[in-house]
C-alpha cells in the first residue's frame, strides 16, 4: 500500500472536488480512498506537504515512434515539410530497434513530464516486428497507452495491416488488466472500419475541413459511431460538426501542431469543439517540431482560446465565446483526455476504484511558490521540473524528481546511434540538425 500524505488534491472528480492537506490511499493498482486524516499502518508513506496532487496528464495524440526526432524541425512551417522530412525520407528506414528506442524515449519522457497516458497513432509499423517493438517499449517503460497501429504513409512495408490486428489483439492485448489497449488508426475506409468494429477496437482518424465534401458519403459507406476519435477537426463546417455530434464521436485537438504545421488555417478547433458540445482532449502530436510537454500544450490552448474570445468580443460579435477558465483546460488534459481514449473508467480522475495514475507537483519551488489558486498554478506556472512524483497503476515511476529504472546515459547512446543510422540511411544529416547527444 501507498499513502500519499498532506497534498493539495485536485481530484477532477466533482463528487470529491479540491481538497487542502488531504491524503490518497493506494492499494495495489487502485485508489481506495481520498480525504484528510488517513492512517494506514505498514503503508509506504509519501510526504506530499507543499505539493499538488492531480491525475496523471493524458496526451490525447502522440506519435511515439518519432521520439528520437526531437526538435529536428523547429522552424517547420507546413504539413508538406513534415511529410517530406519525416514520412517520405526518414520513416521508411526505421528498423524495429529504431521504433523501440523511439517509443521508449517517448514513454520515459512522458513519465518525466507527468504524462501517464497517451493515445499513439502509430503510422510507421512496417512489419509485425515493428509493431511488437513499439508494444515492448511501452510495456518496459510502464506508460498507459491506447496503441493504434495504422499503415505507413510512404515507402515499403509488409502489407500486413490491418489483417494482423486480430492476431495482435489475441496475442498481445488479451488481458483487460494491462496498461496497453489496442485501437486502429485509419482514415475512412469501409473494410478497415468494419474490421475494427468486429474486433471492438476504437478508430482514430485525422479530420480536416478539406475532407468536408467526403463526409456526406460516410453515413452509407463508413458509418460514424461513438468508437470514432477524430484529431485536428480544423475548419469543419456546421454539417460536419452535426454529424460528429449525432454519432457521439470523440474529438482531440493540438494547438501547437495545428499552428506550426499550418493545418488548415493553423487555428486549433478546441473552441469550435466546445461550441458544438464536445469535451475535447488535447495532444502534443510529435516532438519533431516542438516539445512534448502537456503543461505547455494546456497553456497555449488557454491563451489561443482567450485571444479568439476577446477578439470576438471586441468586434461586437453577439455570440462571442466566454473566456475559458483554467479548470476547463485541466480537465481537458486529464479526464476528458481519458474519455477520448475510452479509459475514463480506469483513469483521468482521483476517484476511489480507479487505477492509481497520479502526479505530485512541487509547489514549493520558486516558480509556483505563493500561488493563491492551485489550478491556476498548474496551468500558468508549472513546469516539467515541478513534477516530483509519478505513479501509474500504483507503480512509482518517478520520485523526488528522478525517474525510476531509467539508465539515462545508455538511453542517450541508444538514441544517438539510432539517429546516426537513420540519417545515414536517408542520405545525410538535415541542415538544421545539431547533435546534442554525446
Amino acid at each position: 500500500m501507498i499513502l500519499v500524505k498532506g497534498a493539495t488534491v485536485l481530484s477532477q472528480d466533482p463528487a470529491i472536488g479540491d481538497l487542502d492537506r488531504a491524503d490518497i490511499l493506494i492499494d495495489g493498482e487502485l485508489i481506495v480512498a481520498v480525504g484528510p486524516g488517513m492512517v494506514a499502518p505498514g503503508a509506504l508513506q509519501l510526504d506530499a506537504a507543499g505539493m499538488l496532487a492531480l491525475p496523471g496528464l493524458v496526451d490525447a495524440h502522440r506519435h511515439g515512434w518519432q521520439g528520437g526526432l526531437r526538435m529536428l524541425m523547429p522552424d517547420v512551417a507546413s504539413l508538406d515539410d513534415d511529410l517530406n522530412t519525416v514520412h517520405f525520407s526518414l520513416a521508411p528506414h526505421f528498423r524495429p530497434q529504431d521504433i523501440h528506442i523511439g517509443c521508449y524515449f517517448t514513454a520515459v519522457s512522458c513519465l518525466d513530464a507527468g504524462i501517464t497516458t497517451i493515445i499513439d497513432p502509430c503510422d510507421n509499423g512496417r512489419s509485425p516486428a515493428h509493431t511488437d517493438a513499439a508494444i515492448d517499449a511501452y510495456a518496459a517503460a510502464g506508460l498507459r497507452v491506447l496503441f493504434m497501429p495504422g499503415r505507413p504513409l510512404a515507402g515499403p512495408w509488409q502489407q500486413h495491416w490491418p489483417r494482423d490486428l486480430e492476431q495482435l489483439q489475441a496475442a498481445r492485448f488479451a488481458s483487460d488488466k494491462q496498461l496497453l489497449t489496442l485501437g486502429m488508426y485509419a482514415q475512412p475506409d469501409a473494410a478497415n472500419w468494419a474490421l475494427a468494429r468486429r474486433l471492438g477496437l476504437p478508430i482514430l482518424s485525422e479530420l480536416l475541413g478539406v475532407m468536408a465534401p467526403l463526409m456526406r458519403r460516410w453515413p452509407s459507406r463508413c458509418p460514424l459511431g461513438p468508437d470514432n476519435i477524430f484529431n485536428h477537426c480544423t475548419s469543419i463546417a456546421e454539417e460536419g460538426w452535426r454529424m460528429l455530434g449525432e454519432a457521439g464521436a470523440r474529438v482531440t485537438t493540438g494547438a501547437r501542431a495545428d499552428a506550426q504545421y499550418a493545418v488548415e488555417g493553423g487555428v486549433s478547433a478546441y473552441q469550435a469543439a466546445l461550441d458544438h458540445g464536445f469535451t475535447p482532449g488535447i495532444g502534443t502530436g510529435s516532438g519533431a517540431a516542438h516539445g512534448g510537454c502537456m503543461l505547455s500544450e494546456m497553456r497555449l490552448t488557454f491563451f489561443m482560446q482567450r485571444a479568439m474570445a476577446q477578439a470576438a468580443r471586441h468586434r461586437g460579435e453577439p455570440h462571442a465565446p466566454a473566456p475559458l477558465g483554467v479548470r476547463q483546460l485541466l480537465r481537458s488534459a486529464t479526464l476528458d483526455g481519458a474519455r477520448c481514449a475510452g479509459l475514463a473508467q480506469r483513469t483521468g480522475s482521483l476517484t476511489p476504484g480507479k487505477q492509481a495514475d497520479l502526479i505530485l507537483l512541487d509547489a514549493g519551488k520558486i516558480n509556483m511558490m505563493g500561488a493563491h489558486c492551485p489550478s491556476g498554478a498548474v496551468l500558468h506556472a508549472a513546469e516539467c521540473g515541478n513534477v516530483d512524483t509519478v505513479i501509474v497503476a500504483g507503480a512509482i515511476r518517478k520520485r523526488g524528481g528522478k525517474l525510476h529504472g531509467v539508465d539515462q546515459a545508455r538511453l542517450r547512446r541508444e538514441v544517438a546511434a539510432s539517429m546516426a543510422y537513420l540519417f545515414n540511411a536517408a542520405g545525410g544529416v538535415p541542415a538544421c540538425y545539431n547533435d546534442l547527444l554525446p
